[in-house]
């Protein structure tokens, strides 16, 4: 475990998790624009080079075959978001007015279980049934390019990856925008390159101060306060700012490594459960605080928003715990064993050959 980039998780998540209980918050009234925590919005970005620095790790170090990889991701990606999303697509048939966005459409709700990019029956916007998803649907793209790189010799697999992200982000401005390819194709690509490049460096002992690491960390979180809603392109605005902040943290991982603080270490490992349901959390938590009559003035304001913060992280990390947890060690578990059974008739005829032989 790497632990600055558990650290990172735990505050990427938070920052989208406050960035929405401000957004619900603003639609009371009680506040406008410039009120919102419109930096929660880089928590996107940050995990996205936090998953590009983990992949190009985890494929020095294993040398996992694409087949592998792939088998790996899924395991780590889909039960939880499936559960989620038919846990919605039940809510959306049973209740449909217990949740303002979640429609069922057939169509959309496919599109939604198989991470392709479709436009959600009543927003606008090309969003999956569980809204975080969008997310997952860059990540499960940046999983295919990069296990088709595995087959490409070492030597030249960095630069195929980073060839590949490029020349998608390249083609972007000719694309029509709002489909597919207009998804894919966003200059966001880029930050899965800038954290596989860094983690490059990384591996071959690049060191740096701690005093460059706090500065780093420090000037890549002010750029991020500065680039949200920037007209440039999102690896400038936003990519290159938490590569900034990815590089500043990994840097100083000696240093943190000596006094993990426990805290914000399980907020890391529950960031998957807590970014998933913080939505579904909020919007359970924002019907019931308007049904009993409460709203977003003076201190009610104040209490909404420590409330639901506290609500979207505690429930994310008993989801954790309980769920995905679980879940996956049940699943590894059971896809092990069976990889296990399929080499048994192998090494069976392996050893018979070998015995034939001598």
């Amino acid at each position: 475990m790497i632990v600055s980039l558990q650290y990172l998780r735990g505050i990427a998540a938070m920052m989208v998790v406050v960035f929405h209980a401000f957004d619900v918050f603003a639609r009371f009234g009680a506040g406008d624009e410039t009120e919102q925590f419109m930096v929660g919005l880089a928590g996107v970005d940050i995990f996205f080079v936090i998953s590009g620095f983990i992949m190009w790790t985890m494929a020095e170090k294993a040398y996992p075959s694409p087949g592998e990889f792939i088998r790996k991701r899924l395991i780590r990606i889909v039960p939880l978001y499936w559960a989620l999303t038919l846990f919605l697509a039940a809510v959306a048939l049973a209740k449909p007015d217990l949740l303002s966005t979640a429609v069922f459409d057939p169509a959309h709700f496919v599109a939604s279980m198989l991470f392709i990019p479709w436009p959600h029956p009543k927003l606008d916007a090309a969003v999956p049934l569980l809204i975080p998803g969008w997310t997952l649907n860059y990540e499960m793209a940046f999983y295919l390019i990069f296990a088709v790189c595995l087959l490409i010799s070492k030597r030249w697999r960095l630069l195929s990856l980073v060839g590949a992200l490029t020349a998608l982000a390249a083609i972007g401005p000719f694309m029509p925008q709002g489909g597919a390819l207009g998804f894919y194709t966003d200059t966001l690509v880029l930050e899965f390159a800038t954290g596989a490049l860094l983690a490059w460096f990384w591996l071959r002992g690049f060191t740096m101060t701690p005093a460059m690491s706090l500065a780093l960390v420090i000037a890549g979180f002010i750029l991020l306060w500065l680039g949200v809603g920037s007209t440039l392109p999102r690896i400038v605005s936003l990519g290159l700012p938490a590569t900034m902040v990815v590089a500043g943290m990994v840097f100083a991982e000696a240093r943190l490594r000596k006094r993990p603080f426990q805290p914000l270490l399980m907020i890391g490992d529950a960031s998957y459960s807590i970014y998933l349901s913080q939505g579904v959390a909020l919007a359970v938590f924002t019907k019931l605080w308007t049904t009993a009559g409460f709203g977003g003035d003076g201190w009610q304001a104040a209490a909404f928003l420590a409330i639901s913060v506290l609500i979207m992280t505690v429930g994310g990390i008993v989801l954790y715990l309980l769920i995905e947890k679980p879940m996956l060690a049940w699943m590894t578990y059971r896809t092990g064993r069976r990889n296990r059974a399929g080499l048994r008739p192998g090494l069976a005829k392996a050893a018979r050959s070998s015995r034939s032989a001598a």
